[in-house]
């Protein structure tokens, strides 16, 4: 073989080395963009995904309102609004037919559940019928609560006369 020969082998040689080695560089460039494409990819997806959970959440919050509004009002926000709790019984009780006298009204704690409730001795006397369907009337009252003790007791032939403990719960939550 010829020296010319042997130079162009050689030359050819290393170009060609320095050939795959820039395409296994390059390459390996190639891969490593890719994963981190995929990488930012999978970003901007789980972004897109918490923005659209984000606004699923608002509009549930909006349409919900109206029936947030009214569970609310299921509750008492505080001891005060026991004295609108008591104008709308004190309201009831003629139109049923009963006359009602409120005895105490305490705020109780339930130490295993944590809830408040308001607390609230009623008496009230009438016909039969009247003080039951009063009883019916105070159970399906629009609010959270428990009628704890009943005592019904006839004062005459034509006069019941009942005792109630009812108790109305109070909503507390962090707002």
């Amino acid at each position: 073989m010829s020296p010319s020969t042997v130079k162009i082998t050689v030359v050819s040689i290393m170009l060609f080395i320095t050939a795959t080695g820039g395409f296994v560089f390059l390459l390996l460039q190639a891969q490593q963009q890719g994963e981190q494409l995929l990488a930012q990819l999978t970003t901007i997806d789980e972004q897109r995904a918490q923005e659209e959970s984000y606004y699923r959440l608002q509009r549930i919050a909006e349409d919900s309102a109206e029936d947030r509004m009214q569970l609310n009002s299921y509750f008492f926000s505080s001891e005060g609004e026991s004295v609108d709790f008591l104008n709308m019984v004190e309201r009831l009780a003629p139109a049923a037919g009963v006359t009602l006298v409120v005895d105490t009204l305490s705020m109780v704690e339930d130490s295993e559940e944590g809830k408040q409730w308001v607390e609230i001795d009623f008496s009230f006397e009438g016909s039969r019928s009247r003080v039951q369907n009063f009883l019916i009337i105070l159970e399906e009252l629009p609010y959270v609560a428990n009628i704890k003790r009943v005592e019904m007791v006839t004062s005459s032939q034509t006069k019941w006369q009942s005792k109630v403990t009812m108790q109305v719960q109070v909503l507390t939550y962090d707002e």
